[in-house]
């Protein structure tokens, strides 16, 4: 009898084993790496050109550890306090299904501590140069009704380059970095981001932007765009850009032009025909400007990951029939 608990009980592990490694074969056969990924203690840090600190958190990859002589792609995240446990969530469940490679991952924003106060600092931060924050025309006048903003600083120039050359180059001393860097950023983020590719496109190899606010800083990020066609004939990077299609119902969103921003960018982009540009465009239907949020980084990563991961090598064990 005892026997027969033992054979079971081998059965039962060997079974578990091949469906582990069927789930998630990246890791499977990496003795000691871990479940999901390991958050790093946050610091704090000030920019060059920027009178207040932001806070960094490094997310590492399950197999960091067990692998010390492995280097892994970057995804910047902005907007920590919102957005970073979302997308470390999206991406442990695309490592486990096997629909993206593992990644060092980066937020940077407030101290979630400060409240909306902290967050409230990103208009700043991710402002283009420009005369205020809102849109031209009748969505200029109605940003102002529902939201009226007093003059502020505009520092997406100073804050791009603290991320690309201050705060880089000190991560890349201590964490193994690939030299494959993404940037994610989601409304205000997502106009930075898109800002960030037409001025200095080669700051980052991948870019995530969802439901950008195009048109806020009177069109800065198109005027951009057209200053960048001006001067360049190609721009070497690969885009993922989306909104969600309910977004054009609400009525401060639709005083944004997020939806119409998003196709105007999109398109552009497209008509200028870069060669070494590559352009992904989703509209979520039935999304709105939160919850696209996990759709929008699911697809993304996956997207734009994925000639970087190839599936389940077929010398790898298999499971039983």
């Amino acid at each position: 009898m005892r026997n027969l608990i033992g054979v079971f009980a081998m059965l039962a592990a060997a079974v578990s084993g091949f469906q582990t490694a069927q789930a998630n074969p990246q890791l499977a056969f990496i003795p000691g790496a871990r479940v999901n990924m390991a958050m790093e203690e946050p610091f704090s840090i000030k920019g060059a050109r920027i009178p207040y600190e932001h806070e960094v958190t490094v997310y590492l990859p399950a197999s960091y550890e067990a692998q010390p002589e492995r280097a892994y792609p970057v995804l910047w995240v902005l907007d920590a306090p919102l957005l970073l446990r979302a997308v470390v969530g999206v991406q442990d469940i695309l490592v486990t299904g096997n629909f993206a490679p593992e990644m060092i991952i980066v937020g940077i924003g407030s101290r979630s501590e400060e409240g909306l106060a902290g967050v409230g600092r990103r208009v700043m931060d991710f402002s283009p140069p420009g005369p205020d924050y809102f849109p031209q025309g009748l969505r200029g006048d109605r940003w102002k009704e529902v939201a009226p903003l007093p003059k502020f600083p505009h520092r997406a120039d100073s804050f791009l380059n603290f991320l690309v050359d201050q705060l880089r180059p000190s991560l890349a001393e201590r964490y193994r970095f690939s030299g494959d860097h993404g940037l994610f950023g989601h409304s205000a983020g997502g106009m930075f981001a898109a800002y960030a590719l037409v001025t200095r496109p080669d700051s980052f190899d991948k870019y995530i932007i969802g439901s950008p606010y195009i048109e806020g800083v009177r069109g800065a990020v198109m005027t951009a765009e057209a200053q960048y066609a001006r001067d360049h004939d190609d721009m070497e990077a690969a885009v993922y850009i989306a909104a969600g299609g309910r977004e054009a119902d609400t009525y401060f969103l639709a005083a944004s032009g997020i939806v119409s921003g998003t196709v105007d960018f999109s398109e552009t982009l497209r008509l200028r025909r870069y060669p070494s540009l590559t352009v992904s465009t989703r509209l979520y239907d039935d999304a709105n400007h939160y919850t696209i949020v996990p759709r929008l980084l699911m697809d993304g990563i996956s997207e734009l990951w994925a000639d970087d991961f190839k599936d389940l090598p077929s010398s790898w064990p298999q499971p039983p029939g």
